[in-house]
């Protein structure tokens, strides 16, 4: 099992940065390896499921994860189908002064075959370290 965390503050809002990240179907205009993304059942704004299709050269695999949201506090994203074995990941979003937020991200996954986890496993796992970079970038963008 691959394990990753991350905590960071950033000159945005919990809001902010909350709406970035619930805002799956734009993945693909600013995530590297996520070539597409979409909603595949809407329970409510606030659960849903979510297939993406994330790849790196001649690789892709395609996935649907289950998504647990709290406004602005939380996002869980765990995969139900696809080529992982497990794939769990949460974000969290605190206030911590005005526009200033703390966002801690945990990410846990297991491939579901060695040889994929061999080809894929060392690509999945930079993107997952610069995830957070991604989103941060994504939120200067928007705010200009």
């Amino acid at each position: 099992m691959h394990k990753y965390s991350n905590s960071i503050i950033l000159p945005f809002s919990a809001k902010q940065l909350y709406e970035i990240v619930i805002d799956v179907e734009s993945y693909p205009n600013f995530l590297p390896w996520c070539l597409s993304s979409k909603i595949v059942k809407k329970i409510n704004d606030y659960n849903f499921d979510a297939e993406l299709k994330v790849g790196y050269k001649a690789i892709d695999e395609t996935y649907i994860s289950r998504i647990k949201a709290e406004y602005e506090k939380k996002i869980n994203s765990k995969a139900i189908s696809g080529p992982f074995k497990s794939l769990d990941s949460t974000w969290y979003f605190k206030n911590v002064a005005k526009n200033k937020c703390k966002v801690d991200f945990l990410i846990e996954y297991q491939f579901k075959s060695f040889f994929l986890d061999k080809v894929m496993g060392g690509v999945f796992k930079k993107a997952t370290m610069r995830m957070l970079d991604a989103f941060e970038e994504r939120a200067k963008s928007l705010k200009n």
